[in-house]
């Protein structure tokens, strides 16, 4: 598939400009969620604007902060399939959200459609993927952050762009003719708002239900396994389980032995940086007693 790669402030500010002067671009993102390093990180924006293929890379050295912040806040209407991650990412890194999108997946969803983008495609347009389900199952799983990229993740990539005006246009039709376009349009002006950030601990087992001591002790563990994993730059699976890490904090240990015990669990490159985080969470949580 050809396209254009922009990796320069010059490039992207020119067709930012250009884009700006169209009706629509379909817009896509390739991230990392803490399965290769720590952290989440924008890799990629792919563009498609009717006639040409663009892969944006924001990781560049000659990309500033700047443009890609004008690329965010652009007026150009931009076509996306379930833009709400993609949105909370942009509005974690860089403080913005990205300005007027259109989440076909709003009109599928108002049109009793949960599937993704592939069934959707398949559905309503008679497409088929040239990626093999088994090749896509990797690639969605891929670094993105290594460079230079491979033939195949960039088909991949654009792949997710190339149909979506087309599905724009079907979707919003049925919708419009099943009396929901005004609700589409609150639910997008919803979405383009950044999801409520949650901490982490509070995604671990039935936060709800847990004691308040056993509350305590879950996030004071959690961000001890944090530390390390970013002092590493690692994801935080490398360091323990969260399954075991849930495990044991529900426990509420009572000594700093059971704390030792347990870290030396970690692999012998975390050990001992995690059984120090480890003891200072111990610490912390009993000295709000």
């Amino acid at each position: 598939m050809d396209y254009f790669l922009i990796d320069t402030s010059a490039a992207l500010d020119a067709r930012i400009m250009e884009w700006n002067g169209l009706d629509r671009i379909a817009v896509d993102f390739e991230c990392e969620f803490n399965l290769h390093i720590y952290g989440e990180h924008l890799c990629l924006i792919q563009v498609f604007d009717g006639s040409s293929y663009y892969i944006i890379d924001p990781r560049a050295n000659a990309i500033s902060r700047e443009s890609l912040l004008g690329f965010f806040t652009s007026p150009v209407k931009k076509v996306w399939f379930d833009c709400q991650s993609d949105n909370s990412l942009v509005f974690k890194k860089y403080g913005v959200t990205v300005n007027n999108i259109c989440d076909v997946r709003v009109y599928a969803l108002a049109l009793g459609h949960t599937s993704n983008l592939v069934s959707l495609e398949r559905e309503f347009l008679g497409t088929e993927t040239v990626i093999e389900p088994a090749a896509k199952k990797r690639l969605q799983q891929t670094n993105w952050l290594r460079r230079p990229l491979e033939k195949d993740q960039i088909e991949y990539a654009l792949s997710d762009v190339s149909s979506l005006f087309a599905l724009e246009d079907v979707l919003a039709a049925k919708a419009e003719a099943a009396g929901l376009a005004e609700a589409c349009a609150k639910t997008m002006r919803e979405r383009q708002k950044p999801a409520e950030s949650r901490p982490g601990w509070v995604t671990l087992g039935d936060w709800r239900r847990m004691s308040a001591e056993q509350r305590k002790n879950v996030k004071q563990y959690y961000i001890a396994r944090d530390k390390v994993a970013r002092r590493f730059n690692v994801p935080s699976f490398h360091v323990m389980d969260k399954r075991e890490l849930l495990q044991f904090s529900l426990s509420c240990p009572s000594s700093k032995e059971a704390v030792l015990a347990f870290a030396r669990k970690a692999g012998p490159r975390f050990r001992t940086q995690l059984q120090e985080s480890m003891l200072q969470a111990f610490d912390t949580i009993h000295s709000q007693d």
